[in-house]
């Protein structure tokens, strides 16, 4: 996955991902902290900007624990 990316995601549809973070606590010490359900090879995590915009990023599930 790169930055870039549309991905489907079970709560927000299709979604383009804007960030990819090493592991989960750098992406929810960035804000990224609203889950989409997405069952993949990655957690992807959105972040609101305003009332109607969002942002999302994606961590690797096989580094999501170090």
């Amino acid at each position: 996955m790169k930055v870039g990316d549309s991905i489907y995601t079970p709560r927000f549809c299709t979604v383009r991902i804007a960030a990819i973070f090493d592991n989960e606590m750098e992406a929810r010490t960035a804000g990224f902290c609203e889950p989409t359900y997405y069952k993949g090879d990655y957690i992807i995590l959105g972040k609101s900007l305003d009332m109607y915009h969002m942002e999302f990023a994606a961590v690797s599930r096989s580094v999501t624990h170090e």
